[in-house]
């Protein structure tokens, strides 16, 4: 929904709030008719789980309709997995909200269902990517400034680029590959303790090349070393094989 500059902005945000509870009503509806016209082939168990993803979805709807009318300096952040509050709470909210979404809205693309993989989370880059699209997603469909734009722009680039990555990102991925890495650290930057050489080079002589680097940083990279301080990730060894 859009305004010019005569319109007021709270009726605008009005509006818009009073957009999404008709959608909401409509759901309503489409749910209970769903609901009644599947007791006839599906079990009891099956019917309830699925009452239960859409009053998730539901739910998580009204909560973008109650930000309507907010402004724009009293928006909430983008949400992010990666920089989520340590508190079970505050993950606990976000999962609920995001698996009924990829059960009703993500994996009912072929493409995602190939490429989704079962261990998605112990992937925090993964989760990242799935929870933006999604916020994307109610944004294009049920936002304030929701639009045939917006998701087609979700259709066309957004769906399929997160998809895509989540492809990159699990490769040759499966559960038991973390059995290994259970309890170990998740990052780590290589060379941490060792960056006063790239101080002195960066400020002083960056017109050539680095320093060379050092036989435990060569030692660590052969050894495929990755904790803190050590140079996991380096390649480079020097041509005369004296290391």
């Amino acid at each position: 929904m859009k305004h010019t500059d005569h319109d007021d902005p709270e009726q605008t945000a009005q509006k818009a709030v009073a957009a999404l509870a008709r959608e909401l009503e409509k759901l309503s509806r489409e749910v209970q008719a769903l609901k009644g016209g599947m007791r006839q082939t599906a079990s009891k168990g099956t019917v309830t789980e699925l009452a239960k993803v859409v009053e998730n979805l539901s739910e998580t709807v009204m909560k973008v309709a109650a930000g309507g009318g907010k402004k724009a300096s009293e928006q909430d952040p983008v949400r992010s997995w990666l920089r989520l509050p340590e508190d079970e709470t505050a993950a606990q909210e976000v999962l609920s909200e995001l698996v009924p979404w990829m059960q009703t809205v993500y994996l009912r693309y072929g493409d995602a269902r190939e490429t989704l993989p079962p261990c998605w989370p112990w992937h925090p880059e993964i989760v990242e990517e799935l929870l933006w699209l999604m916020d994307a997603w109610f944004a294009a469909f049920y936002g304030p400034d929701a639009s045939l734009r917006l998701v087609g722009d979700w259709h066309d680039r957004q769906r399929p680029g997160v998809m895509r990555r989540v492809a990159i990102y699990s490769t040759a991925c499966d559960l038991p590959t973390h059995l290994d890495e259970a309890g170990q650290p998740a990052t780590a930057l290589p060379l941490i303790d060792q960056l006063d050489p790239f101080v002195t080079w960066w400020a002083g002589d960056r017109d050539n090349n680095g320093p060379a680097p050092t036989r435990d940083q060569i030692h660590a990279a052969r050894r495929g070393g990755h904790g803190a301080g050590q140079a996991g990730g380096l390649t480079a060894v020097p041509q005369d094989g004296s290391y």
